[in-house]
């Protein structure tokens, strides 16, 4: 049996290695959005630092949100990171101090500056690689339970921590690109619909322009339920699938206009009513479905059971059969996926400071980087990639060991010899450095760039 090293001294000289090799995908695709210099463009008016401009700074956060380090006084790792400081290009890394100081200082107005640029990339990307002519919103709410000081933080519905403070952030999704889309950071004493038409209709409003209102669905839970908010959805003219809050109340309607049977005990009914305080009759569709045999599994269920069956009850004004109202819904579990991504792997759940401004910037600048690494997949990697989450970008080409070398006057990046998707690697580097984006629509020049011909 071989020995391993049976000697080894040590050298502390080396100052270009990292574990985050990887990263440098993402550096190179964030210089093709020309990212820093809109940042600089809209931050003019930003408090200025000795040693950092605010677009440093703002780019620090979303790589280290990207690289996936859990909290912001976990940064210090790369403070000696030489590869990681090379990319951002700075001399030296700003300590945990300085970030939360800098998330202080930043204006209301700042955070919206940065939401906006956002949007307009977001808008820009959206036709790419293909273009796209319809969009399903996935809307949803999050606990986020608080520990310490912080203001908006209140006592509310918390499933987890029972009488601990939270916020309740409310956020929409796009189904297809699994991109967010809107969503803004709540006290934890917001109801799950507080806020939701205002949320809609400027969700609407960031539609483009070659996607018809008709051509738009959204798809939520019963805490959305609401008549203002389906009479709003109507006089858009956009589609929606909406769960109904006491779907006790309309089983004796489904069992007046019948269920019809399906296959594996399955059944559907669908009838038309006018709920208390709506302005018209709705379709509603009822689906029963049988429990299952697991007891366990039987606990787990939050639908209304009666007997041998569960029920669910849903409003729409979609045209199409009612058993499809009920797999169509069923799509909205993407959601809850990229709301599990945000809380393991964007550090959602890591509140950094003690006032409501700076963690309003902290969740701009957390969804701007989830968004930036879907955009990534997206555009640049394989297309068994779209579907990946975040983790396994990261595990398979973000964390990587290198070190940073030159040959000659050229920089060269040194990565593993073994590594299994080399080829994948050097294919998303030469597709970033072909990538053309198309210029924003007029009146969406906020913060645009112009590239050098």
């Amino acid at each position: 049996m071989r020995k391993g090293i049976q000697s080894l001294d040590f050298s502390f000289e080396a100052d270009s290695l990292t574990h985050f090799g990887g990263l440098f995908l993402i550096q190179r695709f964030c210089n093709k959005l020309c990212l820093r210099r809109r940042l600089e463009r809209i931050l003019r008016g930003a408090p200025r630092w000795v040693d950092y401009h605010p677009a440093d700074l703002i780019l620090v956060f979303l790589y280290v949100l990207i690289a996936g380090l859990p909290r912001v006084n976990k940064t210090q790792i790369l403070q000696y990171n030489g590869l990681f400081r090379s990319l951002v290009g700075l001399k030296r890394f700003p300590d945990q101090t300085a970030l939360r100081r800098f998330l202080r200082r930043l204006s209301p107005k700042a955070v919206r500056q940065i939401a906006q640029l956002h949007d307009q990339m977001r808008a820009q990307l959206f036709c790419l690689p293909d273009r796209r002519t319809s969009l399903v919103f996935h809307l949803d709410s999050v606990v986020l339970t608080l520990y310490g000081k912080q203001q908006g933080a209140r006592l509310g519905y918390n499933p987890k921590k029972m009488g601990r403070p939270s916020y309740h952030p409310i956020l929409c999704f796009e189904a297809h690109g699994q991109e967010f889309w809107h969503g803004s950071l709540r006290p934890g004493d917001a109801a799950a619909n507080t806020g939701a038409r205002a949320l809609v209709a400027r969700c609407l409003e960031k539609v483009p322009s070659q996607v018809a209102r008709s051509r738009v669905r959204l798809l939520a839970d019963a805490g959305f339920f609401s008549g203002k908010l389906v009479g709003d959805l109507d006089q858009a003219g956009c589609g929606y699938i909406i769960v109904c809050r006491k779907p006790k109340a309309y089983l004796p309607l489904a069992h007046k206009a019948g269920f019809k049977e399906m296959s594996f005990g399955w059944a559907v009914a669908e009838f038309g009513f006018k709920p208390r305080g709506w302005e018209e009759q709705h379709r509603f569709v009822m689906v029963r479905r049988p429990l299952p045999e697991d007891p366990e599994q039987v606990q787990q269920l939050t639908l209304l059971k009666v007997g041998r069956y569960a029920y669910s009850a849903f409003v729409t004004n979609l045209a199409m059969q009612p058993w499809r109202v009920w797999k169509t819904y069923q799509a909205r579990a993407n959601v809850e996926r990229s709301i599990r991504e945000l809380l393991s792997y964007f550090s959602l759940n890591k509140i950094p400071t003690q006032e409501w401004v700076a963690n309003v910037a902290f969740l701009q600048l957390l969804l701007f980087a989830y968004n930036l690494v879907h955009w990534f997949k997206r555009l640049c990697l394989p297309q068994e990639y779209v579907a990946a989450t975040v983790e396994t970008i990261r595990n398979e080409f973000l964390v990587l060991p290198a070190k940073l070398t030159k040959h000659g006057s050229r920089n060269v990046l040194q990565l593993p010899k073994d590594y299994h998707h080399r080829k994948i690697f050097l294919e998303a580097a030469r597709d970033i450095e072909s990538l053309r984006f198309p210029e924003p629509e007029k009146g969406e020049k906020f913060g645009f760039v112009n590239r050098r011909k």
